[in-house]
């Protein structure tokens, strides 16, 4: 079966899907953004028929253990070196942890947003999709990002493009995924769906998903398991870009927050990336984590208040925000934060 990447593409068909995952070593078409596009494998030969770029399926595409997948190595073969080689830019869990490899092969990621059609390897475990972009020059995968099956759908499309579904989910945003050929197609349907059915309804729980565990996060260890748990697991009522993409978490820790809105003050979780400070909320029984709010760094301020009676408080102003009074529960979250939000304001100066 020839390789995906050896196909010249015609492209013709509205979309209006969003991807987050942005390939910057992987092979890729460029195309406009919002103009139609229709996907179709073209063999070297000129003026053949659509039956004769689509033969009678699935038979003739079916592969066999021995078929080559990428860079002449069988899918058993690249699932051995997802698990021997390291991966470029590998974040969070340890790929071990993921469990079995149900399914993979290698397809096109389409996004409205990027103006680009990447090519990439995607790989199917009991709880997740992993993402992997190809390069080609150095044979080797790099990380592009890791999704939960919780909350994740599945959409077959009904457009032109052949051998196509859409995955979405409450924090990920749409992504269109583009097979090789219908039993490629078939056979990720076939287990997605099924792993999604069986990741939602037979969640596992265990002290590395577990909030409960977590929350307070007053050790190190916490703090780099909730870590771990916020990149891999689904935040209710998220919104805008995915939280794989904010960058590295600078720190993390529980507040108490109080705003003039608000009231009284409420537990919070702060968590600092390089632009972004980020709030989330725990729920009375640390079963689920909830999306609050996301200010830029750039607009807003974070001043001392008095240290008076053991309270360790600062306070965030910024145009974007009414004032909102930061309580820590000990000094070197309350130094840490501080240390951050200044530290950016200052390389903005």
């Amino acid at each position: 079966m020839p390789e995906i990447h050896k196909s010249v593409c015609s492209l013709s068909i509205n979309l209006s899907l969003s991807l987050f995952l942005k390939c910057n070593t992987c092979k890729c078409f460029s195309m406009p953004f919002h103009i139609p596009f229709h996907f179709r494998m073209w063999s070297n030969s000129e003026g053949q028929s659509e039956a004769s770029i689509h033969p009678k399926d699935p038979a003739i595409l079916a592969e066999t253990e021995d078929t080559a997948v990428l860079w002449g190595r069988t899918r058993e073969e690249l699932a051995n070196l997802l698990i021997t080689q390291p991966i470029s830019g590998w974040e969070g869990m340890n790929i071990h942890s993921l469990g079995e490899i149900i399914w993979s092969s290698l397809v096109f990621l389409r996004s409205y947003c990027m103006e680009e059609m990447c090519e990439c390897y995607v790989v199917l475990s009991s709880s997740h999709l992993l993402i992997l972009s190809v390069d080609r020059t150095k044979a080797a995968f790099v990380y592009e990002g890791l999704l939960p099956l919780v909350g994740m759908r599945l959409r077959k499309t009904a457009s032109g493009i052949s051998h196509t579904f859409e995955i979405s989910g409450s924090m990920i945003e749409s992504r269109l995924i583009c097979c090789q050929n219908s039993a490629d197609f078939n056979m990720w349907v076939q287990h997605l769906q099924h792993q999604i059915k069986m990741a939602n309804t037979h969640r596992p729980v265990s002290p590395n998903n577990n909030i409960s565990f977590l929350v307070p996060c007053d050790e190190q260890w916490k703090k780099r398991e909730l870590m771990r748990h916020l990149l891999c697991n689904t935040i209710l009522k998220w919104e805008g870009k995915p939280i794989q993409h904010l960058g590295r978490i600078q720190y993390l820790t529980m507040v108490q927050v109080a705003s003039g809105c608000m009231g009284d003050s409420e537990e919070r979780l702060l968590i600092l990336f390089p632009e972004d400070l980020l709030f989330l909320s725990v729920d009375k029984d640390r079963t689920a984590i909830t999306y609050k709010g996301k200010l830029p760094l750039n607009g807003i301020q974070a001043k001392e208040k008095s240290a008076m009676l053991g309270r360790l408080q600062f306070e965030i102003t910024g145009r974007l925000t009414e004032p909102i009074l930061i309580t820590c529960s000990t000094a070197e979250d309350y130094e840490k934060c501080l240390f951050y939000l200044q530290k950016r304001k200052s390389l903005i100066i």
